[in-house]
């Protein structure tokens, strides 16, 4: 009797072990909607380690070509170059300075002037960008295409890996793990303040092959220069 009863108690143990494996096939299919990325190629456009970008979006630049317009109003169209003093001319208000800001920060900061103006009493702003300035780095030297390379516009700095790569790569006779990079320095005044040159082990920060205890990637800045030399045979 003990006997039927113990394998009375193992058969219901495994019949309810057996109900419980498509829940738990279920929850695990739930859970990986969240836990997983639906792409390796998502997951690099989210966040490239190569790129450096503003969490906040992009802010208006010096030599951006920016439209302002107030709905309704056709008067108030106005497209203009963001002036070296980072300010914009903005119909009745005049120029304002609004380089460093999103668009929508510049609609909310135009809407506010003309309502403390007495201009509008409920004006619906429209801020767009027409053109981008360029923002540009040199390559020079053993290089597959030499010039200038332009920054896409929402990037802030870029790896030097990912930016020779991007010009085109090294050609064969190309010094890899002696690259000179020369940064310019500027004051509040936008004043040269200093220059400084820079060398570079490209192919070990390529390869993964650093000395322990480095700096794994290199920034490269809009108005930086890259010079690649020749290896020596």
């Amino acid at each position: 009797m003990e006997d039927m009863s113990s394998k009375r108690n193992s058969r219901e143990d495994f019949d309810n072990m057996n109900s419980n494996v498509p829940l738990c096939l279920s929850f695990l299919i739930f859970l990986s909607c969240f836990c997983f990325p639906k792409s390796y190629s998502q997951r690099k456009y989210n966040s490239d380690p190569s790129i450096l970008k503003d969490p906040t979006g992009y802010k208006i630049r010096v030599g951006d070509r920016v439209k302002l317009s107030v709905r309704g109003e056709p008067e108030t169209n106005t497209e203009s170059i963001v002036n070296n003093d980072g300010k914009i001319r903005a119909a009745y208000l005049g120029e304002l300075k609004l380089s460093g800001l999103s668009t929508k920060q510049i609609e909310k900061t135009l809407t506010l002037e003309y309502r403390k103006q007495l201009i509008y009493k409920n004006p619906i702003v429209n801020v767009s960008i027409v053109n981008y300035s360029d923002r540009v780095v040199f390559l020079s030297g053993s290089l597959n295409k030499s010039g200038p390379y332009v920054f896409p516009p929402e990037v802030e700095a870029m790896n030097v890996v990912e930016v020779i790569a991007r010009a085109g790569g090294f050609n064969s006779i190309a010094r890899k793990d002696k690259v000179f990079v020369t940064r310019t320095f500027y004051n509040d005044k936008d004043e040269v303040k200093d220059t400084k040159t820079y060398e570079v082990n490209v192919e070990a920060l390529s390869t993964g092959s650093l000395i322990p205890g480095s700096t794994k990637r290199f920034w490269i800045y809009p108005g930086d220069r890259i010079e690649v030399p020749e290896r020596l045979f």
